[in-house]
């Protein structure tokens, strides 16, 4: 038996055949359907040329011919390498490129985008359009299909170490890597959710997730895994997620703190029954705890699940079970069974219970590498650990606080000051939508404290509020120098706020 993520698709179309796997708009394909559609797709590409360690780019927002894509090309052991949709036509160019992926799968609604990229092609051999109508200088994806065997791939034998994913991190700290993921990643990391309770054979799952992002996809292969029913939007419109949960008894939905936090907000949420939600998971940043209570409020029988990890560890490093959301304010949880974590200073020597220090991590989810670059590779895994950049500290139970970014961390007039703390402390004013604290070169201090805020609709706050608010609360000198109000914050696609560009923008 062949251990590979695309052969969990094959056990459960046997298995689990008549069951609903996906649905997609108004259509809903059973585990027998996907795999007989995922085979064709698979046979075709292989006649065409795609071989194993081959690279196929896809750009693609959330729908099943993504899902299709992505399965066959794990069965017949090519590499996946997801594009952000909302990157310019360069941006994408220059990581399809760099990933030399000979292979292009599309949908037409980014027809634009693609021919740009085909004006400056030199590596893709061939470009497969999802389209209701053939296209010339295009393969057409549901023609291919047509012509092409339902039977499983044959002469390809796919293992769990070999390379199944390029997906490229998000770039809030500098230009884009593309982390190379295995089947053994994404195997391990089905098994931490499933263990975890993250996932379960029982869910119904609404994703709003893009499915390029590791969040997405990760947790996808997990439901597939374990053989649940997933509900893909194709992108987020948030009545329309509460009609859905409605309409579907949707039982478990992920989502960011952004997301969360309009959720709650929006008006005549009475309407709605959203009794059917027994998990909300969130992740890609801390959710704030005044979020969580009025999640807890809106969903009545929701569990609340905290999740914490980064794109080099297939998304999932630690979890904060239900039992333990308010019990352990402001902790993402624990360590997942297969992963092993430490927290050590910048000589990489473990510091004590309570003290703030990096993160570091090793473990089966880890990723293998930095595709094409070596020395950024050895750098983030220097002494056999994967290094996150990111600083924390970890009480007498185990249990992980996140602190900051260690490249976002602020020093004023020689103290260490983290943004997150005063991020959680301006917050707590009810005038406050969104904020992100950020250091600015000062000439007196080194670097000021300052505050972005996004004031709620109809609200009113002044610096000298703000800046009085946070001395009653916090140190003097972590208190903000000075507060810039906006109308938002710059943000990648999944919802990370980007405060490099904030930076760069404040600056003078």
């Amino acid at each position: 038996m062949q251990l590979n993520s695309g052969f969990t698709l094959t056990r459960n179309s046997r298995k689990y055949k008549d069951k609903l796997a996906l649905i997609f708009k108004e259509k809903r394909i059973t585990y027998k359907e996907l795999n007989t559609r995922v085979n064709m797709l698979a046979n075709a590409l292989m006649a065409h040329g795609v071989k194993k360690g081959m690279k196929v780019a896809l750009i693609f927002n959330n729908s099943n011919e993504f899902v299709e894509s992505i399965y066959a090309i794990l069965k017949i052991g090519g590499v996946v390498v997801p594009i952000n949709t909302r990157l310019t036509s360069q941006e994408m160019f220059t990581l399809i490129d760099h990933s030399d992926s000979s292979t292009l799968i599309f949908d037409n609604s980014l027809l634009e985008k693609v021919e740009a990229i085909r004006q400056k092609n030199q590596k893709i051999d061939r470009f497969i359009i999802v389209h209701d109508e053939t296209m010339p200088g295009f393969l057409h994806y549901e023609s291919l299909l047509q012509n092409a065997s339902s039977r499983e791939p044959e002469g390809v034998r796919v293992e769990e170490d070999d390379e199944a994913c390029i997906i490229y991190t998000a770039g809030t700290t500098g230009r884009p890597k593309g982390v190379v993921l295995t089947h053994r990643n994404f195997l391990s990391l089905s098994v931490n959710y499933c263990i975890g309770g993250m996932t379960s054979f029982e869910d119904i799952s609404m994703y709003i997730f893009p499915l390029f992002h590791v969040g997405g996809i990760g947790t996808f292969i997990s439901h597939i895994f374990i053989g649940a029913t997933v509900l893909l939007k194709e992108r987020y419109d948030p009545l329309d997620c509460l009609q859905t949960i409605q309409k579907e008894g949707i039982n478990r939905w992920s989502a960011i703190p952004t997301i969360y936090g309009e959720i709650v907000n929006l008006p005549d949420l009475h309407r709605y029954n959203l009794n059917s939600i027994t998990k909300l998971s969130s992740g890609a940043a801390p959710m704030p705890m005044e979020v969580k209570k009025k999640l807890a409020h809106l969903f009545p029988n929701a569990g609340i699940l905290d999740g914490y990890g980064q794109t080099e560890s297939a998304g999932a490093i630690t979890q904060l079970s239900p039992e333990d959301a308010f019990r352990k304010p402001g902790s993402v949880g624990l360590p997942y069974p297969t992963n092993e974590i430490r927290v050590v200073n910048n000589k990489d020597e473990d510091v004590s219970i309570g003290e703030v220090g990096e993160l570091v991590y090793d473990g089966p989810t880890r990723m293998s590498h930095y595709y094409k670059d070596q020395e950024a590779t050895q750098e983030a895994m220097k002494g056999g650990w994967m290094h996150s950049g990111d600083l924390v500290k970890v009480d007498e139970q185990g249990y992980v606080y996140l602190v900051d970014r260690k490249k976002d961390m602020i020093v004023t007039g020689g103290e260490n000051v983290y943004s997150r703390e005063v991020e959680d402390t301006i917050i707590k004013l009810p005038q406050v939508a969104e904020v992100a604290v950020v250091g600015l070169p000062d000439p007196k201090w080194g670097e000021a404290v300052t505050a972005v805020i996004v004031v709620k609709s109809g609200s009113h706050l002044s610096e000298e509020e703000v800046i009085k608010f946070c001395k009653a609360q916090i140190a003097s000198y972590k208190s903000p120098k000075k507060v810039i109000f906006a109308e938002a914050l710059p943000k990648n696609s999944v919802g990370k706020i980007l405060k490099r560009e904030m930076k760069e923008f404040y600056t003078p």
